[in-house]
């Protein structure tokens, strides 16, 4: 399910940063990456990266992880998505480095414009700085619309590669503009809520529903932080209706904001997951 892995890089990931990393992913079923560094000109300074994606290589393959290096010339985020095209892998997973606004404004954000035009899953990992000082228990976000037919991040659930200790369901939603209505929606979404934990094949010890009245992607930072969770699971779908899954602007917006990894995943697969 996500079992081959493309790591774009910028070459100055220390090697600790990068094994943490590494063992995270392979904590989600991966065996295989791919390490891809972009450059603008790959011809003048190629030899030089080249030395560098082999030593990234030989740290990440120390895990037991199959690894391939790739150096290409042109656009950041278009290239990264091409080459996870062409090398077939069935996601990509960043690094995550904090900007200032200044550079956010100025540069852009790489993770976002691939978030936003992968057809694939993007992992965005985060330096697990909460567990050692916290209840080590392996927490994990979904946060749910409550809409999706055949949810592929149910089924990911579901899969034998994923083995959190515990999944929180969460829903957001707007108050109903009188008592009895709202009553009525709290009560359908209680049972719904209940309905996707039996779908995820989880025990009641092994899942929990939340459901919170605001915004969505303030929320989802903000009970991430409060739980605490080690991941947030996301869906992502090209829509701007109110009642479908978690749009791709929110998934863009809590993949940078959220204290903990993100894993972004499209409604649509195409029948990968």
């Amino acid at each position: 399910m996500l079992k081959r892995v493309l790591i774009p890089l910028n070459l100055h990931e220390s090697r600790d940063r990068l094994k943490e990393m590494g063992g995270f992913l392979k904590t989600l079923g991966t065996d295989e990456a791919v390490l891809l560094h972009v450059g603008a000109d790959t011809r003048s300074a190629g030899e030089h990266h080249r030395r560098k994606l082999a030593l990234a290589a030989e740290w990440i393959g120390a895990l037991g992880v199959t690894v391939e290096t790739a150096l290409r010339p042109g656009s950041v985020q278009m290239e990264i998505v091409h080459a996870a095209e062409d090398r077939g892998v069935d996601y990509i997973s960043f690094a995550f480095r904090r900007k200032n606004w200044l550079k956010r404004a100025i540069l852009g954000s790489t993770v976002k414009d691939v978030i936003r035009q992968s057809d694939i899953p993007v992992f965005v990992h985060k330096q697990a700085t909460r567990r050692a000082e916290a209840d080590g228990i392996y927490r994990v976000l979904y946060p749910t619309s409550l809409q999706w037919k055949n949810d592929v991040i149910i089924e990911y659930i579901r899969s034998k590669e994923f083995k959190p200790d515990e999944v929180v369901f969460l829903y957001v939603g707007r108050r109903a503009p009188d008592p009895v209505v709202e009553q009525q929606r709290r009560d359908e979404v209680a049972a719904q809520l209940e309905e996707t934990l039996r779908q995820s094949g989880l025990t009641e010890s092994e899942g929990r529903q939340i459901s919170v009245l605001g915004s969505p992607r303030r929320q989802i930072v903000k009970i991430a932080r409060r739980l605490p969770a080690d991941v947030v699971l996301l869906g992502k779908a090209d829509t701007t209706s109110g009642m479908g899954p978690v749009l791709g602007s929110t998934a863009e917006e809590v993949s940078y904001n959220a204290p903990c990894s993100v894993l972004i995943i499209p409604r649509d697969l195409g029948g990968k997951v």
